[in-house]
């Protein structure tokens, strides 16, 4: 996990930081350089150490030169520089795991993400136990995870120097620190900055920085220095003026002489302002005790009159802890209070700053992203609840610290992340909104009217974005910029609908805009239809029956959006009674028989009519042909889509992709008869009046489809004899079905003779079976019916 690899590189690289600059053996051609870079090491003098490692390795490559050079680099937090050190030092054979660690860390730093990567990959089972417990998608999506805000750098303030800690006045100037230069008759002595601004006796300790100072800013962009009262400061920074009182508090280390070598730490001290908002003169803090311990980051919550600030004092939890005092108006101080062990770690807590019930502050103890982080944790009364880290982007791999936000809500951070020219820099940060606009439509293009259910989310984490709806099919929301999004959208009676595709990235206008179609879901549409016949008084399952229902287990096995309707009937003879029993049974043999493909009978809807929907004429007392009967013995079997009116359903997987508007497009291709007739017939047989009565309850149930039929002769007999003939096998095929319902204007006719025979028998003799074939009549539906997808077709 991201958060564990800052603690990982923090307890791994100590040793490394402690010891090897002690270990590295100079080499005979370098003796001098390397001699005098770890005396420099030695004494804490990173800048000369740094310089002399560096030279030492331009004399000559060596792996000690360069670990050197990198571990200096490292301890002066010029992090782009340690990590082309540690480039150099992993490449050499007698190269450490510690050393491979320090460069994963460098990297991390640095922000070469991809580096971090195959580094850690390429350890394999040789990585320490804690690093092969890391979670690198989580770091990955750390990284991702950059919301709906950027930094940018704040021209006015940010020099080629540090700069840090930008703060905003009651009057509306602003201040910050650095170590630009400016500090009158100061000069360069023995001191560290390292943002515990710790001055050392031991004129080695030279960094070869300027002094820190604070400035200000006036409303017209002036910048200038301001110079606390206190006498002998070396350093001074950290600004932070009230805003109900002309006061500052600030930071400050100051030239206290001693005949050992001693140590001084920062105080914190507080100056009255006049009118033109210089000091006029400067109290320090009861508990200064710079000999002992520092004090710094002072920040006052006026509206509960606390001081807080970060110390190392004794009693803490480890490095620089965050503590408060109360005071009262006289300025008055309490008692030191520890936050405790929720806010304050082993490491370094500082820069404290509450905003709104919400409390800021910047620490390298708790879990990160590499430095100082920046963190924030919610205060209820005395109690602070949890603390969470800010994340991408006011966090980076390097020091990020100093938050600040204005009344008006600007937000301001210090970091020395890639983009600072100096040390560090002041950053604002901007919220990047876009404007998502989404129209939804019915498939007449009309707008879908009423209340959707719509949910928005965007980022790898799937932060959920908050929609407005003005019952129009109109959706609006606001988003952020060079991120992933997705949405669903859904209303009763209609498919659900869901874009993954969504995406800000890369647009640059600050609006993204989209149509979308809602399609009512086609509840109990017909989509195939087949009939099986019985014999005389029985119910049982004929042989020429189990192909079709063969067929419609197989569609409701692979298709659960799909039921089937079992409408069966008996012919006109015996009782009305004795019949819709012999019905029933009839519908129950085609569940029996469904059911050995475990289709289960709640799927299966079952009628059964007995003689009251007879598709003959033969009622009852009125004389009728065998024939004729049979086709009143039979099952109706319709599938239908969507069975469950009211019912959500998704769009099935075979549905993606098709013009679901279209009812058509969900109807399977019926593989339609063709009718053989006679040597110079034009009447149908039982089995062709069978096979229409298929052909008709189709058309009866499935109401957009038309139906084309075309009738052909065999090639004996003249071209007019044969286009007459012709013309009544076509006929007979159409007046049967209008005389089952169908409407006249659904069925077109045409008549060819013998002009488009399947076999061409004027080329070659033709047997007796070749010219049947070419006796027929071809039906065929004019509209090409689109199939749902592959495996649809695969079944006809």
């Amino acid at each position: 996990m991201v958060l564990i690899m800052k603690k990982i590189f923090t307890y791994l690289l100590l040793p490394i930081v402690l010891l090897s600059l002690l270990s590295i053996p100079p080499s005979l051609a370098q003796q001098g350089l390397l001699r005098y870079a770890d005396r420099k090491a030695t004494e804490e003098n990173y800048f000369e150490a740094g310089k002399g490692y560096a030279e030492a390795f331009g004399k000559k490559p060596s792996y000690q030169a360069a670990k050197g050079a990198a571990i200096a680099y490292d301890k002066m937090r010029d992090y782009s520089r340690a990590y082309d050190w540690w480039k150099r030092a992993v490449a050499y054979p007698e190269a450490l795991q510690q050393d491979r660690l320090a460069y994963i860390a460098a990297a991390n730093q640095a922000g070469d993400m991809d580096a971090v990567f195959a580094a850690l990959d390429s350890m394999g089972a040789s990585k320490p136990e804690a690093l092969r417990n890391l979670n690198l998608d989580s770091l990955k999506v750390w990284y991702d995870a950059a919301g709906n805000t950027r930094v940018k750098r704040v021209q006015s303030i940010n020099s080629s120097s540090t700069d840090f800690g930008w703060v905003k006045s009651a009057n509306g100037g602003t201040y910050f620190s650095s170590d630009r230069g400016e500090a009158g008759e100061r000069k360069k002595s023995g001191l560290r900055i390292d943002k515990s601004y710790t001055y050392y006796s031991k004129t080695s300790d030279w960094t070869g920085r300027n002094f820190l100072n604070i400035y200000s800013v006036d409303e017209d962009g002036k910048v200038s220095l301001f110079e606390p009262p206190v006498p002998g400061v070396f350093h001074a920074s950290d600004p932070y003026p009230l805003a109900d009182r002309d006061l500052i508090f600030y930071t400050v280390t100051r030239d206290i002489r001693k005949s050992n070598d001693y140590e001084v730490q920062p105080e914190i001290y507080y100056s009255q302002l006049d009118a033109s908002g210089n000091p006029v003169d400067f109290v320090g803090l009861p508990i200064n005790a710079p000999l002992e311990y520092g004090l710094k980051s002072p920040f006052v919550d006026e509206s509960q009159n606390r001081l807080y600030f970060s110390s190392n004092m004794s009693g803490g939890y480890g490095g620089y802890d965050l503590y408060y005092m109360e005071l009262d108006e006289a300025f008055t101080f309490g008692q030191p209070v520890n936050l405790g062990p929720l806010i304050n770690t082993a490491g370094n807590e500082i820069d404290p700053f509450m905003q709104n019930g919400s409390f800021y502050f910047a620490s390298d103890g708790h879990i990160g992203l590499g430095g100082l982080d920046i963190f924030v944790s919610d205060r209820k009364g005395n109690e602070f609840l949890g603390v969470k880290n800010m994340g991408l982007p006011y966090n980076s791999p390097q020091d990020d610290f100093a938050f600040f936000e204005t009344d008006d809500h600007a937000v301001v951070i210090s970091s020395n992340r890639p983009g600072s020219t100096g040390l560090d820099d002041v950053f604002e940060l901007e919220t990047l909104d876009m404007d998502f606009v989404a129209q939804v439509l019915a498939c007449d293009g009309t707008a879908v009217s009423g209340p959707l259910e719509v949910q928005l989310t965007e980022g790898s984490e799937k932060r959920t974005v908050a929609v407005e709806q003005d019952g129009t099919g109109l959706i609006r929301a606001t988003i952020s910029p060079d991120q992933n999004q997705e949405i669903s959208i859904k209303k009763d009676g209609y498919f659900a609908l869901e874009d993954k595709s969504l995406s800000s990235k890369g647009m640059s206008d600050g609006k993204l805009e989209k149509t979308y179609q809602l399609v009512k879901i086609p509840y109990r549409t017909a989509v195939y239809v087949d009939l099986v016949y019985y014999n005389l008084d029985q119910s049982e399952i004929r042989e020429d029956a189990e192909a079709p229902l063969d067929r419609i287990a197989e569609l409701l096995t692979s298709y659960s959006f799909l039921n089937i309707v079992v409408r069966s009937h008996t012919d006109a003879r015996a009782s009305d009674a004795y019949n819709e029993v012999l019905s029933e049974k009839r519908a129950d043999a085609v569940r029996n028989y469904l059911s050995k493909y475990g289709i289960a009978r709640s799927r299966i809807q079952a009628e059964w009519l007995g003689e009251t929907e007879l598709t003959s004429d033969c009622g009852e007392g009125v004389p009728c042909s065998e024939d004729n009967y049979q086709l009143d013995r039979r099952t109706e079997l319709l599938l239908e889509a969507f069975p469950e009116v009211g019912k959500s359903y998704p769009v099935p997987p075979e549905m993606r992709g098709i013009d679901l508007c279209d009812v058509s497009t969900i109807q399977l291709p019926e593989a339609l008869p063709t009718i053989y007739f006679g040597f110079d017939e034009a009447t149908l047989s039982l089995q062709d009046k069978m096979a229409l009565e298929r052909v008709a309850l189709m058309l009866r149930t499935m109401l957009n489809r038309r139906l084309a039929i075309t009738g052909h002769t065999d090639s004996r007999g003249s071209a007019a004899y044969n286009e007459a003939l012709s013309e009544r096998r076509a006929l007979v095929v159409k007046n049967y079905l209008e005389g089952k319902g169908i409407a006249s204007e659904r069925l077109v006719y045409e008549f060819f003779g013998k002009d488009k025979p399947i076999n061409d028998c004027e080329e070659v003799p033709c047997t007796p079976e070749m010219h049947r074939l070419n006796r027929r009549t071809e039906l065929s539906l004019p509209k090409s019916i689109p199939r749902l997808n592959k495996h649809w077709s695969q079944k006809e």
